[in-house]
């Protein structure tokens, strides 16, 4: 166990607040029903009150059925996030192509376009580790198997770990991601540096257009293939 710090990235779809203007007439309503919205969710987990909603979202909601890289689907959630603007999107292509190709049909146009938020939240632990620099490379950047990894998740929690950085298994450059296992490692109450972006998600790939510059970021598809297909996560 060592101390870990830093800056993180999160991209987070940002429909929303778009979806409920167009049901109410103005922005009083619009509050009332995002409330309303907001009451129907899960509780916030203990210790997350204070922070903004794009911070304490994560802790909030239950796994999903394959559960996570590092989490199994009866464990709490964890918060992720990328050490860099670049493969923080990364990733984000990879989830996005997984939802495109897990559609009944493809859209209209082929093509599926949506809204999302970056942002960017600093971290700080004596509780860490940074598994980048584990010799077991190859078992932690497994594309296709998440088993190891979710073993290794489950053994931090136990240690009392609250968050751990460890390379990225979609991108190219091998850069590192970050993830919390509680809130206590967070620095910032509040997201900072936000930003949006447009996604368009494709059967051939993925682009995000956005951020201070209007930046353009184009992922082909075959980039997260192996053996010719793309990897569900498992």
């Amino acid at each position: 166990m060592q101390a870990i710090q830093g800056m993180g990235w999160r991209l987070v779809e940002s429909q929303e607040q778009v979806a409920t203007s167009q049901l109410v007439d103005n922005l009083a309503e619009q509050q009332l029903l995002e409330d309303l919205l907001d009451y129907s969710k899960p509780p916030r987990l203990a210790g997350t009150e204070h922070l903004h909603y794009l911070l304490a979202t994560p802790f909030r909601y239950p796994p999903l059925l394959w559960g996570s890289r590092f989490g199994r689907a009866f464990e709490p959630s964890l918060f992720y996030g990328g050490k860099t603007i670049n493969v923080t999107l990364t990733e984000g292509a990879y989830y996005r192509l997984v939802f495109y190709h897990s559609m009944a049909e493809p859209p209209p146009g082929v093509h599926l376009r949506t809204q999302h938020s970056l942002f960017a939240f600093y971290y700080r632990t004596h509780k860490g580790e940074k598994l980048q620099e584990w010799p077991e490379q190859q078992k932690l950047t497994d594309p296709v198997h998440y088993g190891y990894c979710q073993e290794l998740g489950s053994r931090l929690r136990e240690r009392d770990v609250e968050a751990f950085e460890y390379r990225s298994a979609r991108c190219l450059e091998a850069e590192v991601n970050v993830a919390l296992f509680t809130p206590k490692a967070l620095l910032s109450n509040r997201p900072r540096r936000l930003s949006r972006w447009l996604c368009e998600v494709g059967p051939h790939g993925v682009s995000f257009l956005g951020g201070e510059g209007n930046d353009l970021y184009l992922f082909p598809a075959d980039m997260f293939w192996v053996d010719g297909k793309l990897p569900m996560p498992a």
